[in-house]
């Protein structure tokens, strides 16, 4: 009985094993900030569902710098030999307002490196103060997300509309700080409202009651958060990315 019993737990766990999926973010500061890949594996962890969420990342880095392997990035090296069952390309944030052909070429050949079957993400970043080429779209609030879907996006590419979400949460909820000091990068809550927008998206799911503050342990057993955000902005966020998606 304790063979039949220890033999269905292995079967159990090799199936387990054979249905996570693996999951790839490709981009750079805009995509680990405040460890957004991981937030977006906690709350499917949480969901009970099995994702194995990786990053290939780099300050500063576009497409083009993975293509190349500037920046000591190995991406193009990761595409040939491994295999993603998703992976989210993010360009650098200006390269969609001012160079979005460079964008359209170098996302064209990393994907073209994937199998027919992985489903393919544009990562849709957010307008910043002073962000270069905005003057070039004075009547568009979200030129990012229009230049992507129709310059760069095919009819299988999916968009994670990011900076949309950005956008309405700064109108609903202007005093919720979702920028550092810089002004650039996304703060504590900005990371928090992209990994709901980006969990809901690939799951389908909504965010709604997923933790605020998500913990794992170091090399030496200590305890150590990926993010953590007050719990009446987390339902903000959380709200906002149901608002965009399934609206």
């Amino acid at each position: 009985m304790r063979s039949v019993l220890f033999f269905f737990c292995l079967l159990t766990m090799g199936l387990q094993a054979q249905e996570k999926e693996r999951i790839l973010f490709v981009g750079n500061s805009f995509t680990f900030y405040w460890n957004l890949p991981s937030q977006v594996e906690q709350m499917a962890k949480e969901r009970g569902l099995l994702w194995d969420v990786e990053q290939t990342t780099a300050s500063g880095a576009s497409l083009r710098d993975h293509w190349q392997g500037n920046k000591a990035l190995t991406t193009k090296q990761l595409l040939e030999k491994e295999t993603f069952d998703r992976v989210i390309f993010q360009d650098h944030s200006t390269y969609p307002l001012a160079h979005i052909d460079t964008t359209a070429f170098y996302f064209k050949k990393l994907k073209a490196l994937l199998p027919a079957k992985t489903k393919v993400y544009l990562y849709s970043t957010w307008m910043y103060p002073g962000i270069n080429g905005k003057e070039n779209y004075p009547n568009s609030t979200n030129p990012i997300e229009e230049n992507l879907k129709t310059e760069v996006a095919s009819v299988k590419d999916q968009l994670l509309r990011v900076g949309a979400a950005f956008e309405l949460f700064a109108a609903r909820y202007p005093d919720v700080e979702q920028f550092t000091d810089d002004k650039k990068h996304p703060s504590p809550q900005g990371s928090y409202l992209a990994a709901c927008v980006i969990f809901s998206s690939l799951s389908g799911q909504s965010s709604k009651g997923v933790q605020r503050r998500y913990s794992s342990t170091d090399n030496n057993g200590k305890k150590i958060f990926y993010s953590m955000v007050e719990k009446k902005t987390a339902q903000k966020c959380q709200e906002v990315a149901d608002l965009i998606l399934f609206n």
